[in-house]
């Protein structure tokens, strides 16, 4: 919502008042009541026509939905009909009554994120919340809900109703202590204090990276003692270790950043775990490692763990060209030999390293291809690229101007698109666009900024609101006052992979509850290819433009945003650290905050060719914020190695690039298979299966067809991803 709370209030209750009057409701309309016609097929899909809900014909007013009395007499109505329909044992009508009750539950949560309903949606949640378990647990005694079998219900509140109260509890507590995880979490993330510089301690940042920490009055500022005031936090370690020039200020930066990360984030990240082992052993598992990896390929942790070390195996020769070179440089400077002396580590500096690695990979460059890539003109041109993955098409609707969002409830950052099924299309209007159209698309691009000045730093992010709307988080530094925003590559791809996750939401053909219940390992797969394809160097060239004067980057900056092998390395040791601190080898209750930074820091170092410094914890880069999701970050590895087969199949090195190859991942037909193949599915509750372990652990078969409510465990959706990752890093080298 936009940060006016007197006109908000007035401008709420004013529509809640026009909804009453009118006998409206939109928490009703957009969980989808008034269902009249199935979505009809993309031309270039094999997916017969869906059953699913259609989505609303226009987009969603926050406005419209932010009173929380509106939305408790709406989930009252669905409550009431579900407790009609169980008691005329109406199979059907239970299942779609329960679906719409918990649509409205979870867009309950989704807005209430938003800050769209206010604090007091948390007084009357929890009583939603009982009547939703009762009538579960209802429906499961009479037969008229089946685990495994039902849609429209997340797992893990089936799980929730099946178990003992004890275990119920602890499913809360979990839930609890992930919440004040992530609240910690981010406050080291956005950092505490500041260093002040001088031009000379930031050497080799350009102006436009450092003017956001100057004084906005310039050298006005005689209360300051430096030029350049610079928060601790996550966004200025990211401009100053690759690229300042001064190992000194290096140094600072890197021991105060990690510094906030101490303490008070290692005990509530061990009381995350804790609370997780406790669970783990309550569901029949012997960790949480081992219930999270369940339900994707991998499936058990020695199995992951097989998989990470023959990543490192394929990965390590892949390493040593720019790591020597880096070694180059680093004893260049300082005057010593360029020698090894076949080390089995490196002795380069980890507050050093981010910044050689920049050198002998231009990554500077990266900065450069920024000014082709000016936000506003860029956009358009990434959501193309998309589009054409994905055989859809992008229409902005309600432009941001500040009258309009007053009224409609939603930030000026965001940009609201339509989405179209189908390419472009000129004579595409009126009834025949509106039976195409997928639906909405909210696409937030900029971190609120704090009063202190201070932006939050999470993860870019997508979510399903209801069918037919998805919300788009990207969480990006605006720029400074006067500043044009520029994107840097890596900024441009989250956006594409995000867009790529709300495409898939839209077309997905299962309710909102189903589509979270996805594997992660296939939740993230269409989003991974989109920007894997959106990296491809003639993509690149599709969309980025000088700002000021048009032009095509050169190739030299095109091919210094390609990934190398570092950038897996780095999503390696991400996945190694919640894997290690989830399975059989760390015991959260008998260990100390100490013992678990030391734990995560060997974890981190398994697959790492230079030595930790010792002031570092992983939990102030990505494995921090993957642990608070859980155990399965390795689904995103799994997903690059899989999209690398779909694109490239048996094929070796560097031709996979050429202009053939993209041609023919953006043509039609190939898109419309990715969609019938990927997107248009709806697969089963392969999750909710295998997180009921009393359910499925039944060998006599004849048991299993007596029992309605006992369900076999489904197979993975998607065969094994290629057993080595030679060709993805094959790939990277070229």
């Amino acid at each position: 919502m936009i940060r006016a709370p007197l006109v908000n209030s007035v401008l709420g209750a004013a529509r809640t008042t026009r909804q009453l009057l009118l006998r409206r409701n939109a928490f009703d309309d957009a969980v989808g009541l008034a269902i009249t016609q199935p979505r009809v097929p993309s031309a270039s899909s094999s997916q017969p026509p869906a059953s699913a809900p259609a989505p609303r014909s226009d987009a969603l007013e926050l406005r419209a939905l932010s009173s929380c009395p509106l939305w408790f007499s709406a989930c009252l109505r669905a409550k009431n009909a579900l407790t009609r329909a169980l008691e005329a044992a109406d199979r059907d009508s239970v299942e779609a009554h329960l679906t719409r009750f918990g649509a409205l539950l979870r867009l309950g949560r989704v807005l209430n994120s938003l800050g769209a309903l206010g604090p007091s949606i948390n007084f009357v949640e929890k009583r939603l919340h009982k009547w939703y378990d009762q009538a579960l647990k209802d429906g499961i005694s009479r037969g008229l809900i089946v685990p495994g079998t039902t849609s429209g219900v997340h797992a893990k509140k089936m799980l929730s109703v099946r178990v003992e109260p004890a275990t119920a509890e602890l499913m809360s507590k979990e839930a609890t202590q992930r919440q004040k995880y992530e609240a910690t979490l981010q406050r080291g993330l956005a950092g505490q204090g500041y260093l002040h510089f001088d031009d000379e301690d930031l050497t080799g940042l350009s102006m436009p990276m450092r003017s956001v920490w100057a004084a906005a009055v310039g050298s006005a500022a005689v209360w300051r003692a430096k030029k350049y005031r610079v928060p601790v936090g996550h966004d200025a370690m990211n401009r100053i270790m690759p690229f300042c020039q001064n190992a000194a200020t290096r140094e600072k930066m890197f021991e105060a950043y990690f510094a906030n990360f101490h303490g008070e984030v290692d005990s509530a990240a061990l009381d995350l775990l804790r609370a997780r082992q406790e669970l783990a052993e309550r569901l029949g598992f012997r960790n949480w490692a081992e219930y999270e990896l369940k339900p994707l390929v991998v499936g058990d942790p020695a199995t992951a763990q097989q998989f990470l070390d023959g990543f490192w195996r394929d990965a390590e020769p892949a390493l040593k060209p720019v790591l020597r070179r880096m070694e180059e440089l680093a004893f260049a400077s300082s005057g010593a030999p360029a020698t090894r002396n076949d080390r089995s580590k490196s002795k380069l500096r980890q507050c050093d390293a981010a910044f050689l690695r920049a050198v002998v990979n231009r990554e500077a460059d990266t900065w450069e291809l920024a000014k082709f890539l000016p936000a506003d003109k860029s956009l358009p041109r990434i959501l193309e690229v998309v589009g054409r993955a994905y055989n859809v098409d992008f229409h902005e609707v309600q432009k941001p101007e500040l009258a309009e969002r007053l009224l409609n409830g939603w930030h000026r950052s965001v940009r609201i698109y339509e989405v179209i099924d189908g390419p472009p299309r000129s004579g595409a209007v009126g009834v025949e666009a509106q039976q195409r159209r997928l639906g909405f698309v909210y696409l937030d691009m900029f971190a609120r900024i704090s009063l202190l000045g201070r932006a939050s730093v999470q993860l870019a992010g997508a979510a399903m609101v209801c069918p037919g709307h998805a919300y788009v988080s990207m969480n990006l530094m605006p720029a400074g006052m006067g500043s044009m925003k520029l994107l840097n590559p890596e900024e441009m791809l989250a956006m594409a992979h995000e867009l790529g996750h709300a495409v898939h939401m839209l077309c997905h053909q299962g309710s909102a509850q189903d589509f979270d219940d996805l594997p992660l390992d296939v939740a993230e797969l269409p989003s991974t290819l989109v920007e894997t394809i959106a990296l491809q160097p003639s993509v690149v060239s599709q969309y980025a433009r000088h700002h000021s004067t048009g032009g095509p980057p050169p190739d030299a900056l095109v091919k210094s945003c390609q990934r190398d092998a570092q950038f897996y390395v780095r999503s390696l040791q991400s996945a190694n650290v919640v894997l290690g601190l989830h399975g059989d080898g760390f015991d959260p209750h008998s260990a100390t905050p100490e013992d678990l930074r030391a734990k995560a820091v060997s974890l981190w170092q398994r697959y790492s060719p230079i030595e930790a410094h010792p002031g570092f914890t992983p939990l102030g880069e990505d494995p921090g914020l993957h642990i608070g999701q859980g155990a399965n970050h390795i689904a995103y590895l799994l997903c690059y190695m899989r999209v690398d087969a779909i694109l490239h199949g048996q094929q070796q090195g560097a031709p996979a690039r050429g202009k053939a190859s993209v041609e023919r991942w953006q043509n039609q037909d190939f898109a419309g298979r990715v969609r019938s193949q990927l997107l248009d599915r709806n697969y089963p509750g392969q999750r909710l299966a295998t997180l009921l372990p009393p359910l499925t652990m039944s060998s006599d078969s004849a048991a299993l067809d007596k029992k309605p409510n006992i369900v076999r465990p489904l197979p993975h959706p998607f065969p094994s991803p290629p057993s080595t990752g030679a060709s993805l890093l094959s790939r990277a080298l070229a």
